[in-house]
This record gives structure tokens, C-alpha cells and sequence, in this order.
């Protein structure tokens, strides 16, 4: 996949609304996550602060989930692999050859831990100088990305908005690394298509240190940015969701 241009003017768009409708239509427990890949240290919004203690970048999701805005530069991505599928730095040579996934268990052969990596979706080293990330409500930039983490019946509403217009179908990607970096956020920021996928068992683990895990409940959701506009409108003009909504207006 070809990388996209830089993300265009969604300025008009009142992000503090958007989040409350998101959240009120779908029934979420934490905020959407604007994601910004930053290309140039001088596109850093100013007042906006570096994250300080290094984290993962699935815990930093979870992290800006309860109400923080940072930026995070590569140092500060304590894994390098999530930071390489991000575009950060050059990917870990245990990861590339597969022996980072056959020492941990997680495939049965270097060559199966191989195509985890080469299967996923990933930026060129260097191309991405720090990662953004603030509840959708507080981002101080136009988001690449929205991660929305939801039940998978309001993931499929999701995706019918996103189908609304056009028709189809949507492949949604999904492997067992880099669910939180590669495939919620790298794939969206790619293809500009929305992908739906599950935390992986390492984003459960690290999300505890923040205090916010994933939900077992729920899925996430990349939503490309572009996409947010005719999302959100169509939304509450799906029968089922309408009718939905209908029946809780009228229950208060």
C-alpha cells in the first residue's frame, strides 16, 4: 500500500460535538483516540507536552482514552516494534527474523513469526517523527486516525455507516501481533479504509500499567479521519439505529 498525502482540513468539524455524538449513538464507555503521525518536529502543536515515562504505544492509546494529550517521539515508545510498524525507527532484528514470536510462543517456526511481520502493515523507518494523541474532544491538530473502542454490535453500525454511501463490503485485516499499532492505526492511515480488529494479549498486558485495560467485551475500531464526517451523518440514519435511538428518547 502506498502512504497516503498529509491529511487534509477537517477543521470545520467541532471535534468536542463529534465525540459526544460517538459516544452517545454507540454507547462507548471511553472516548475515541485522535491519532496524528507527525512528520516534522516543527508540526508539534506548541503547549502540547512529550509523553514522559517511556510506554507502549497500544498503552498509550488507553492512556489518552482517560483525558491526556501528548506527544510521543520514538525514545519514549518503549516497543521498538510497535514504533517501527508506526514508522518511527527501523524495525527489531529478533522481530524480523521471527525470533521475537517463537521465543514467546506465539507460532510454532521462525518462518510463521516472519510473515507476522511481513504480513503486517507497516511505515518506512524515519518517515514518522513523533505520534500524537488526545481524546478525539481535546486533539489540538486534524487527526490521521480515530480508534474507537466498542461492542462488536456497535463496530458493525461502524461499519455500515461506512458502507452506507457506497455499498460493498469491507475487509477488515486482523492477525495476532500489532493489533493496536499496525492494524487499528497503520492500515487505516494507509488505505483509508476502516478496519476492525482485537487488542492483542501483549496491548491487554501493558494497558493495566496505565489503569485502563481493553475491554474483553469489545473490539477497535481505525477509522480513517476522512471518513468521519459521513460516518457520523450516517449513523443515525440507519433504520435499525434510528429506531434505536428512537426508543431510548422515548424511555427518558
Amino acid at each position: 500500500m502506498e502512504e497516503k498525502k498529509e491529511n487534509e482540513d477537517y477543521g470545520s468539524m467541532d471535534h468536542s460535538e463529534v465525540q459526544e455524538k460517538l459516544m452517545n449513538i454507540l454507547d462507548l464507555k471511553y472516548p475515541p483516540v485522535a491519532v496524528r503521525l507527525i512528520r516534522h518536529k516543527e508540526l508539534i502543536p506548541e503547549g502540547v507536552e512529550e509523553l514522559e515515562k517511556p510506554m507502549f504505544y497500544c498503552a498509550m492509546v488507553k492512556y489518552a482514552m482517560l483525558g491526556n494529550v501528548f506527544y510521543a517521539r520514538e525514545a519514549v515508545h518503549e516497543c521498538k516494534r510497535g514504533a517501527s510498524a508506526l514508522g518511527l525507527c527501523e524495525i527489531p532484528e529478533e522481530e524480523e527474523t521471527g525470533e521475537f514470536y517463537l521465543d514467546k510462543a506465539s507460532c510454532s517456526s521462525l518462518r510463521a513469526g516472519r510473515e507476522f511481520v511481513e504480513a503486517s502493515p507497516s511505515l518506512e523507518p524515519g518517515r514518522i517523527y513523533a505520534t500524537l494523541l488526545a481524546p478525539l474532544a481535546e486533539t489540538p491538530v486534524e487527526p490521521d486516525v480515530i480508534l474507537i473502542e466498542a461492542i462488536p454490535r456497535r463496530a458493525f453500525e461502524l461499519i455500515h455507516a461506512s458502507l452506507c454511501d457506497v455499498g460493498g463490503r469491507t475487509e477488515n485485516w486482523i492477525s495476532t501481533p500489532r493489533q493496536v499499532c499496525a492494524y487499528a492505526t497503520v492500515r487505516p492511515y494507509l488505505s483509508g479504509e476502516l478496519n476492525l480488529t482485537i487488542a492483542c494479549e501483549s496491548a491487554r498486558m501493558v494497558a493495566r500499567g496505565v489503569g485502563c485495560e481493553y475491554l474483553d467485551e469489545a473490539v477497535l475500531v481505525g477509522l480513517p479521519a476522512e471518513m468521519l464526517g459521513e460516518v457520523l451523518e450516517n449513523l443515525p440514519r440507519i433504520g435499525y439505529v434510528k429506531a434505536r435511538l428512537g426508543e431510548r428518547k422515548g424511555e427518558r
